[in-house]
Order: structure tokens, then C-alpha cells, then sequence
């Protein structure tokens, strides 16, 4: 990828992890926005970690879910896309169906507690919060009604 930056070409690997700064990433988000769904998918499973998280915000579920797909992805990762209120849906979805990952309670919460998880997967994983986090959820306006509600209920009846 080049971006023209004044007289300068800054050329950037998106395969190749490496630091980059804001004006990059965002010249990376305009770039990346442009391609097909193909290449999106291709970027998706070889891409390194910058340009997986901008793929794992894509509104096409086959391209977020080919992020999950990667053989680059990390635990850290993970953690990024679950803590993003901005992942799609179809990738949390993924991570709240894949029985090793939600091993986590790290995971569990992040999952539960973002506001694009699906509310059947959310659910799934509410009882086995600890109480205290059950009744932050039980006020947490971000999340589904509904989840808030049976967050409530349980905080309630103390488990």
C-alpha cells in the first residue's frame, strides 16, 4: 500500500507486523475500505494484526469471519475484537461459540458485556459471571435490554 504525504510515498507491508502511526492507519482503513470482498478475505487470514483489526469491523460477515479464520491470531487479538464495541457481530458470535476461548472469564466478561454480541450468545455466558459483575451489568445501559434485565434478576436472587 502507498499513500502520497506531501512529496513522500510511505509504503506499508499489510502482511508484516510493524508500528504505525495514526495518519497510517487511517490512510490503511480509506485503502483497505476500497477492496473487494475477495481481497478483503485474502487480507483477512494473511493480514498482519493492524489491518485484521480493521477487517474484524467490516460489515460482511465473511470477511469478519475470515479474520477468526487467521492462523496469525493471537490471545491478544481476541482481546481486542471483544473490548471493541465496533467488531461485527458475526465475529463475536464466533468467539462466544468456540468452547476453548470462553474458558477465559477475562473473555466471558469482555464478550457479555460488548454491546454488538448477539443477546442468545450473551446469555449463554451471563450465570457464569461472578455476582459482582452480574450486578455492573444489571446497570450497564450499552448492552441489550433484555441481557440488562436478566442481569438484574440474577443480581437479585444472588445467583
Amino acid at each position: 500500500m502507498e499513500r502520497e504525504n506531501g512529496k513522500d510515498d510511505v509504503k506499508v507491508s499489510l502482511t508484516e507486523d510493524q508500528g504505525i502511526d495514526q495518519a497510517v492507519r487511517q490512510s490503511m482503513q480509506n485503502y483497505i475500505s476500497g477492496l473487494t470482498v475477495p481481497k478483503k478475505v485474502e487480507l483477512a487470514i494473511k493480514g498482519n494484526r493492524e489491518v485484521r483489526l480493521i477487517l474484524s469491523r467490516d460489515p460482511n460477515k465473511m470477511v469478519a469471519r475470515a479474520v477468526f479464520t487467521s492462523p496469525r491470531l493471537s490471545p491478544g487479538d481476541i482481546m481486542d475484537y471483544v473490548h471493541s464495541p465496533l467488531t461485527n457481530e458475526d465475529l463475536l458470535r464466533d468467539i462466544g461459540l468456540h468452547k476453548e476461548l470462553m474458558s477465559n472469564p477475562q473473555i466471558i466478561k469482555a464478550v457479555v458485556s460488548n454491546p454488538r454480541t448477539p443477546v442468545p450468545v450473551a446469555m449463554r455466558y451471563l450465570p457464569r459471571l461472578p455476582h459482582a459483575e452480574i450486578a455492573l451489568l444489571s446497570r450497564n445501559r450499552n448492552i441489550h435490554a433484555f441481557l440488562r434485565r436478566e442481569a438484574k434478576r440474577l443480581a437479585v436472587r444472588g445467583r
